[in-house]
C-alpha cells in the first residue's frame, strides 16, 4: 500500500530514514524543516501488510527523491509520478536502477557519494569569509552563480532565486569571500539535520579561479559542522579533478548516487 503520509506519521518515518541518515539526508532535512503542511512538499510512503515502510518518495517544488532499503520499486508509484509531476528526481544508483526505465524524457547523471567525519587543520578565522544574510546578499550571489555554466542559472529570474535563497537559510549556511563588491567564491549547505549537512553550489567565478578560495571555504565549512556543531558533511562530485581537492580536504567516497532531470 502506498499512501501520503501527514503529521501523524513524522516519528514513524523519521525512524525509518534514520537507518541510513547519509544517503536519506535530503528526505530527513526537508521533513524535520518544513513537515508535511506547506504547499510546495509532500511525502509519499510504501507499507507491506504488517503496516512496516518499504520506501518513500518525496515531493519537494519541483524535485523528487525515492528510496527503499531493498533493491526495488512499486510501479505503483507511478500514478503518482503522472498526478504529482517532477523535472528532477534522485537517489541511490542501485535504487534509481530500477526506476529510470519508467522515466521517459528524462537524462540522468552518475555521481560520487562522499561524507567527511574529520578535518584538516585550518588557519584560523578567516576574516575574509563571510555568510549571506540579507536579500542583497543572496542578490549578489545570484550574480555569480548565473555565470557558472554547470549551474544552468541563465534562464532563472533573481528575484526567485533571493526568495527560495531566503526561505532556505534555516536549512544550511552560505559562506562567500567577495572582492570588490562582488562574490567570487561561495560554498553552501543544505539538507541539514540532526547529524550532517550536504554541501552544494561550491563555485568560484572564471575571473578568480586558482587562488584557493573554494579551499578556504570548504575548510571554514567542515570546521564549522565538524569541529563545532559535531556533524558530518556530504556532498556529490562527477569531476574528477573536483573529486582529488574534495579528498584531499577529509571526504571520503561512500557510495553513487544518479540524479534525473526532465528533458
Amino acid at each position: 500500500m502506498i499512501r501520503l503520509l501527514t503529521e501523524k506519521d513524522q516519528k514513524s518515518v523519521l525512524d525509518y530514514l534514520y537507518h541510513e541518515p547519509t544517503y536519506n539526508i535530503f528526505l530527513i532535512g526537508d521533513i524535520e524543516t518544513y513537515g508535511f503542511n506547506v504547499p510546495f512538499q509532500r511525502i509519499y510512503a510504501e507499507f507491506d501488510d504488517e503496516g512496516h515502510y518499504r520506501s518513500v518518495f518525496l515531493r519537494y517544488r519541483e524535485n523528487a527523491i525515492y528510496y527503499a532499503h531493498e533493491k526495488r520499486f512499486n510501479e505503483e508509484y507511478l500514478s503518482i509520478f503522472n498526478k504529482d509531476p517532477f523535472n528532477y528526481i534522485s537517489g541511490k544508483s542501485e535504487l534509481m536502477a530500477f526506476v529510470r526505465p519508467h522515466l521517459v524524457g528524462f537524462s540522468f547523471k552518475h555521481m560520487y557519494f562522499c561524507e567527511a567525519t574529520s578535518c584538516v587543520e585550518t588557519r584560523g578565522d578567516d576574516t575574509e569569509i563571510k555568510t549571506v544574510k540579507t536579500e542583497d546578499d543572496a542578490r549578489h550571489l545570484f550574480d555569480l552563480l548565473q555565470v557558472i555554466d554547470e549551474f544552468n542559472y541563465k534562464d532563472k529570474q533573481p528575484d526567485v532565486f533571493v526568495k527560495e535563497k531566503m526561505e532556505s537559510l534555516d536549512m544550511g549556511i552560505t559562506l562567500f569571500i567577495e572582492k570588490n563588491h562582488q562574490i567570487v567564491s561561495t560554498v553552501a549547505t543544505t539538507a541539514e539535520t540532526t547529524k550532517n549537512a550536504m554541501v552544494v553550489a561550491v563555485a568560484t567565478h572564471p575571473n578568480h579561479r586558482e587562488r584557493g578560495y573554494a579551499s578556504r571555504l570548504m575548510k571554514r565549512l567542515m570546521t564549522l559542522y565538524i569541529q563545532e556543531k559535531g556533524k558530518s558533511l556530504c556532498l556529490f562530485y562527477n569531476n574528477p579533478d573536483a573529486g582529488k581537492i574534495y579528498h584531499r580536504l577529509g571526504f571520503k567516497t561512500i557510495g553513487t548516487w544518479d540524479m534525473h532531470q526532465r528533458q
